[in-house]
C-alpha cells in the first residue's frame, strides 16, 4: 500500500466520523433540560417587574394586527350621501331658416339641340336644330320654329332661343356628336 491509499483511507474515515456527528440523532434536548433543572443548576430569573406588574402576575398584551393609532371605531360614523346635481343639457336653438326667395319653377325639358350653323357670307347665319331626336328644324334669327320657340340670335358656337309659352331665354351650345 502506498501513501496515496493511506491518505485516501484517512480522509474517508474523517468524513464518516463528521457525518456521524452531523446526521446522527442527538439525545433529547428536553430531557437534558429537565435533568439540569432537577440537579439544581442556575436558571436565569425573569424580571417580571420590568413589565409593570409589582405583584408578579402577567397579563398577555392585546395584539390586534388591524388596530393601530387612535380608536378606529370613531371613523365608522355614517358618511352622508353626496348630492350630485347634474346640469341640464341645453338644447341647441334651431338655426332660423334663411329668408330665401321662392325656388323658381324648373324649366321643362326641351329636347332640342343645335347641330349646325351655316354662314352665307353676307353676315346671315342659319341654324339647324333637332327636336325630340327626330325632327330637323332650320331657321334664322327672329323666326318661330315648331310653334314652340323663336330663334333670338345665332353666334359662332351657340344659339339663343326664346320659349313662346314662358318667355324664357335659353342658350344652346353647338353639339359636336
Amino acid at each position: 500500500m502506498g501513501v496515496k491509499e493511506v491518505g485516501a483511507g484517512v480522509l474517508v474515515l474523517v468524513g464518516v466520523v463528521l457525518g456521524w456527528k452531523a446526521f446522527w440523532p442527538a439525545s433529547d434536548p428536553v430531557a437534558k433540560a429537565a435533568l439540569s433543572l432537577d440537579t439544581g443548576s442556575d436558571v436565569p430569573a425573569i424580571g417580571l417587574v420590568r413589565l409593570g406588574r409589582t405583584d408578579g402576575t402577567v397579563t398577555p398584551p392585546e395584539r390586534d394586527l388591524f388596530k393601530f393609532g387612535r380608536d378606529s371605531r370613531v371613523d365608522l360614523a355614517p358618511v352622508p350621501t353626496p348630492v350630485i346635481r347634474l346640469m341640464p343639457i341645453p338644447t341647441p336653438d334651431p338655426f332660423p331658416a334663411p329668408q330665401m326667395s321662392p325656388t323658381p319653377t324648373p324649366w321643362p325639358l326641351l329636347d332640342l339641340a343645335l347641330i349646325g350653323i351655316v354662314d352665307n357670307g353676307q353676315g346671315r347665319r342659319i341654324g339647324s336644330f333637332v327636336k325630340d331626336g327626330e325632327i330637323v328644324l332650320v331657321g334664322v334669327p327672329g323666326q318661330v320654329l315648331g310653334n314652340a320657340f323663336r330663334i333670338t340670335s345665332i353666334g359662332v358656337e351657340t344659339a339663343e332661343i326664346e320659349e313662346l309659352g314662358s318667355g324664357r331665354t335659353r342658350r344652346l351650345p353647338l353639339r359636336t356628336r
